[in-house]
């Protein structure tokens, strides 16, 4: 059973009103599960069914996921063959999981981290470990303005944090960093921890690219709408940055933004932002704001009876509040574009499959979601790493090896690369599904895949931007390592990308 340590003596620098901003200010990525299937699971089941008892969904060996193999097992049980970092011994490696579900603000935030990582524990234990060592895991819960505190917990026994994250993630930097404590983060928020040491990003912040290739895609499909494009985000100092990278990459694409607001974080946009944007004949909405519960939003649309013709969000929006709009209202096309395969495949991929099997054996009745799966692939990224580092488990090795020049999670994710922070971009690749009373579609018309069935991955997908640029009109190139890279035995594939997004999930790789 993995432990709880909740961070209670942390820095108070927001006041308790300032804390009221943040449910919102998580519309870069936090979603929670419910009642609401975010698409069918395998064979056609419900995702929320756990597999029978003794069922092991998917295919391979038991330790495998997906394309990986032997992710977790018994190893050949060879001693330590160098001095083990802190939190690592013969038998046992401990770490951590951050999030906030004991917020004030939004209670349960980011608890789809700690699901996760019960689940991928339980799987990897039960399989004897990571070359015979089995994970200790603890549960940090920073309740938003604890990160300090925590990390400075995680820094007195921990031989890493992996597979979660914090939107205040900047206040964690020094102390981890300080104790030298390694990080497999599922997400990170500020530019300051983006960009810290001693961390291997599955999903980073680049802050000098943007997508485009999505709002292309759109605009084929619904070309009547590309003129009259809008931006609604929200009006935090942290956030504000994304959407003028959201309208550099609606103008490289070839579309006029006739509309953007930053509008307060509370409550929900509602009756005078709606009437500025009905007035300004926007036809076309990108936000984040569905990575929240946003109801009012469009019950507020429903009784302008006005909506604009299609809305666009990034993978934060892939939860159940989307899917709850979808079903009690009069909702637009709505797509999302993630960069990993969706549940909806499941009976299709065996990573999906694995996935969910592994969320199961924590939440029997839950459904993948955008924070499950930024989760399992950290996770999976620092098993592989641990294990390739055998009986030398250090932070040094562990981090060498977690470069990879092709990473795709065993298949979950679009294929890409792990690089250093500086040079993290924006994923060369995208799926498009579709946001219905049923569930989330996957619409490969729309997608036109070119790469591992259901990705379209083009470096053309990408422009460079640079932060507050009012455009961006030419394509970044790739960033990749060499092919010789730590842990790497493939070179790096030509339409490149990274795993999929974090915070902001547009430009998160």
């Amino acid at each position: 059973m993995a432990s709880t340590s909740a961070g209670r003596r942390g820095t108070r620098r927001r006041a308790a009103a300032g804390l009221l901003v943040v449910p919102l200010l998580l519309a870069v990525g936090c979603s929670r599960s419910g009642d609401d299937a975010v698409a069918k699971g395998p064979q056609g089941n419900p995702a929320g069914t756990a597999p029978a008892k003794n069922d092991r969904v998917g295919t391979g060996a038991a330790g495998d996921f997906g394309t990986l193999k032997d992710v977790c097992g018994k190893g050949d049980g060879k001693p330590l063959t160098k001095k083990a970092d802190r939190g690592v011994t013969e038998k046992q490696i401990t770490v951590s999981v951050t999030g906030d579900p004991g917020a004030p603000a939004q209670p349960g935030l980011g608890k789809e981290f700690f699901e996760m990582a019960d689940g991928f524990t339980k799987w990897c234990n039960g399989l004897g470990g990571i070359n015979g060592r089995t994970i200790k895991l603890t549960q940090r819960d920073a309740a938003l303005s604890n990160v300090g505190t925590v990390m400075t917990a995680a820094c007195q026994s921990d031989f890493m944090v992996v597979g979660g994250g914090n939107p205040f993630d900047n206040d964690g930097v020094k102390a981890r960093t300080g104790c030298k404590l390694g990080a497999f983060p599922a997400y990170v928020v500020g530019e300051e921890s983006a960009k810290a040491d001693l961390q291997d990003l599955a999903v980073g912040l680049p802050v000098s690219t943007t997508v485009v290739g999505a709002y292309k895609a759109v605009f084929a499909a619904h070309p009547e709408v590309k003129a009259k494009v809008g931006l609604l985000g929200q009006n935090m100092a942290s956030l504000r940055p994304s959407m003028i990278r959201y309208k550099a990459g609606v103008e490289a694409a070839g579309g006029t933004v006739v509309y953007k607001e930053d509008v307060p974080v509370l409550p929900p946009p509602g009756r005078t932002t709606l009437e500025k944007m009905k007035t300004a004949g926007v036809e076309m909405l990108i936000t984040t704001w569905l990575a929240v519960d946003s109801a009012s939003m469009f019950r507020e649309m429903d009784a302008m009876n006005w909506h604009p013709k299609v809305i666009v969000s990034d993978a934060s929006a892939y939860n159940r509040y989307t899917l709850a709009a979808a079903k009690n209202s009069k909702i637009p096309d709505t797509y999302i574009y993630p960069t990993y395969v969706p549940q909806s495949l499941g009976d299709k991929n065996p990573a999906v499959q694995k996935a969910l099997e592994i969320l199961h054996i924590a939440e029997p009745n839950k459904d993948l979601e955008f924070f499950h799966m930024s989760g399992i692939n950290s996770w999976l990224l620092w098993a592989s790493a641990v294990k390739e580092c055998g009986t030398e488990i250090t932070t040094e090795c562990v981090l060498a090896k977690g470069k990879r020049a092709n990473w795709d999670a065993g298949g979950l994710f679009a294929p890409g690369p792990i690089v250093e922070t500086k040079d993290v971009r924006a994923s060369d690749c995208f799926t498009m599904v579709k946001a219905t009373a049923k569930g989330f579609e996957y619409d490969a018309a729309l997608t036109k895949p070119n790469k591992a069935e259901y990705f379209n991955c083009d470096p053309a997908n990408v422009v460079a931007v640079a932060p507050g640029a009012p455009s961006a009109q030419t394509p970044a190139p790739p960033t990749t390592p060499p092919a010789d890279s730590p842990g790497s035995t493939t070179p790096p594939p030509a339409d490149g990308g990274e795993p999929p997004p974090a915070a902001p999930p547009e430009e998160s790789t």
